[in-house]
């Protein structure tokens, strides 16, 4: 399944199915207290209807929290930090995403199961949005993968950000 984001604003953008159906909303309104709200739309014909499925409420001082299933959790105990950021899905499985210097992917004993691609201009592949890429044994906690996609992207721009600042490039 492609997951289409409006932007490549990962952290302000809505994620659609192919038929274009918005799933999800990622907000992240800037202000002094960094809180991340992710929307989910559940479809019943031609209407949806909006909940709030979780938040990310940012810290750099102390631990960032997220808010979920009911559940108030420290980031980094949701996705133990072992040369990659692990979680245990609702299957029991244990799922890694690896982060890489352009991208993240999701895999479960280093079989890929969710990729994302960034946004192609066309210039040397044909163009298109950027989307998550992802693999259908993952569709019953898709909930869990949008939420850690969006916890574990950002940890990967801002450790890129960090190099490039210690770098100087």
């Amino acid at each position: 399944m492609h997951l289409v984001f409006s932007t490549s604003d990962y952290m302000n953008s809505d994620i659609s199915d192919e038929r274009g159906h918005v799933l999800y909303s990622v907000s992240t309104p800037r202000a002094s207290k960094r809180m991340t709200t992710i929307t989910k739309y559940r479809w019943s014909g031609p209407s949806s209807v909006s909940e709030t499925m979780a938040t990310i409420e940012w810290h750099e001082l102390k631990d960032t929290l997220v808010r979920f299933n009911g559940n108030e959790i420290n980031a980094d105990a949701m996705l133990g930090n072992r040369r990659g950021r692990y979680f245990v899905g609702p299957d029991k499985h244990c799922y890694k995403w690896k982060l890489e210097s352009t991208h993240c992917w999701l895999a479960e004993s280093d079989v890929p199961l969710a990729r994302f691609h960034k946004k192609n201009f066309g210039i040397r592949k044909q163009s298109h949005p950027p989307y998550l890429d992802v693999s259908p044994k993952l569709l019953p906690m898709l909930d869990h993968v949008i939420l850690t996609y969006v916890y574990v992207e950002s940890l990967r721009r801002e450790r890129l950000g960090h190099q490039s600042d210690k770098t100087g490039t």
